[in-house]
């Protein structure tokens, strides 16, 4: 004769209880798996309101220890219910009591078994669990705080270097242009020279092609002007790189100073002959306006 099932009921659960507890002395994690179940399993069936009063009477729990087997069954109770009996002993937490693995939950699941077998956990009171638990905590929050601040300063030196390569670039654009302008004005300036000393073709060019001679001269003029701008915007844009360089690149900028310096001192002495030259040379006789044509 088959024997009836053994009717589900807050009385027969906390009997299952009591029975667990009297087990062992000290309520073991697999113990504490149980009775959390068991007392997930009573609060479904006992009326809204009561559970705190059965915990009590049943089972003389308080329903802070209660709400804390019933979190370590939901937590490691998955786990454990896949194991034999044999199995159950190797694994590494089994044997902890339930205050040490409610403790344990503030790890990681995932870290929870590599946590256990680093330390002689089983050995080691609560509060000294507890502890360990904080500081290793505090050191995971420590070393995520410097991990982003060194980020940021990652990301800041990196955006540094990208301004500086910027800068060097433009700076190696600028430099190039000036040596650019600086060969036209060059040019220009040796043109301007040889018109200054050929007089006589000057005169006859003058006599020749009088409209097309004034209007070269002015389109030199006008180049002239254009020209002496740029130099004049290019050395501010050479002085303003200059003063950069002076905190940057000390070499540098003394290289720049020094021959900038004697650039300068060469160019002032070549206007001072030009002007001396152009002091002494003979004065050109004006070319005659062509007559007006007669009128018929």
């Amino acid at each position: 004769m088959e024997s009836t099932p053994t009717e589900r009921t807050p009385a027969v659960v906390a009997g299952e209880i009591a029975a667990i507890k009297a087990q062992t002395r000290k309520i073991l994690l697999v113990s504490a798996v149980e009775v959390g179940r068991r007392l997930m399993e009573a609060k479904e069936m006992i009326p809204y309101g009561e559970f705190c009063k059965w915990l009590e009477e049943a089972v003389d729990y308080s329903e802070r220890v209660a709400y804390k087997l019933m979190r370590i069954a939901e937590e490691y109770g998955p786990g454990l219910s896949i194991l034999s009996e044999a199995d159950v002993s190797t694994v590494p937490f089994a044997r902890l009591g339930y205050s040490q693995a409610f403790a344990l939950l503030g790890i990681p699941a995932e870290e929870r078994a590599e946590f256990i077998a680093q330390l002689d956990i089983e050995h080691m009171s609560v509060s000294a669990l507890q502890q360990v638990i904080k500081d290793r905590n505090e050191a995971l929050e420590e070393k995520t705080a410097l991990a982003k601040k060194l980020k940021i300063h990652q990301d800041k030196v990196s955006g540094l270097a990208e301004e500086r390569d910027q800068a060097k670039k433009e700076a190696e654009a600028k430099e190039q242009a000036l040596w650019s302008e600086q060969s036209r004005v060059t040019q220009l300036q040796r043109e301007l020279t040889v018109l200054q000393n050929d007089s006589v073709a000057a005169r006859r060019m003058k006599e020749i092609e009088r409209e097309r001679d004034i209007a070269k001269i002015n389109h030199a003029m006008a180049q002239a002007d254009a020209r002496y701008d740029l130099i004049v915007k290019g050395f501010d844009d050479l002085f303003s790189t200059i003063r950069e360089m002076a905190g940057a690149d000390p070499k540098a900028y003394k290289l720049f100073v020094n021959q900038t310096s004697e650039f300068i001192a060469k160019t002032a002495r070549k206007l001072k002959r030009i002007k001396k030259n152009a002091q002494t040379a003979p004065t050109e006789q004006a070319v005659p306006e062509a007559p007006a044509p007669e009128t018929p």
